[in-house]
């Protein structure tokens, strides 16, 4: 039997491959679009998700004290691809770490209002799984909307075409 943080690792290899596929979508838009806001808007929500796994990484696997912005209003996407190669080796390296025992371990963080919180890891493992999904949806829509290539994401595709 497959333990949890067994599919929690093959469930972010699927991320990892998503991200890089979604990063080629983004770039595949025409150059004469990337003023449009909906082309900002797109690769904002790529950093969106990069921000996302460095700030809970940080919140899970340290102290907490180097956040990132959240949501920014431009990003070059030129930065995209080295940040998810940093940001997914350091996530690949913290799974490789971790124990299915260690899944209902509570960490703690204190929220941007100051308020202090505390979660289980595997709580956080899973909203980071369903977080991705759902950016990485919009982002596809948008491409569409900008005369971009877009490809399917979904991870049945991906586990059916290692196969």
């Amino acid at each position: 039997m497959v333990g949890m943080i067994d599919r929690f690792r093959h469930w972010y290899e699927h991320e990892k491959a998503a991200n890089l596929r979604m990063i080629e979508m983004i770039e595949s838009v025409p150059f004469e679009r990337h003023d449009d806001p909906r082309f900002v808007r797109a690769v904002c929500l790529a950093a969106h998700l990069a921000a996302c796994r460095e700030n809970w990484l940080d919140r899970m696997d340290s102290d907490g004290e180097n956040q990132t912005d959240w949501f920014v209003d431009h990003f070059e996407l030129g930065g995209l691809r080295p940040r998810y190669q940093r940001i997914e080796r350091q996530w690949t390296e913290y799974l490789e770490r971790l124990k299915d025992e260690d899944l209902p371990k509570n960490f703690e963080f204190q929220g941007g209002d100051g308020t202090h919180y505390i979660l289980r890891i595997e709580t956080q493992l899973t909203q980071l799984v369903g977080h991705a999904f759902y950016h990485r949806g919009q982002v596809a829509l948008l491409v569409d909307e900008l005369g971009g290539e877009t490809v399917d994401t979904d991870y049945l595709f991906w586990e059916v075409a290692k196969r």
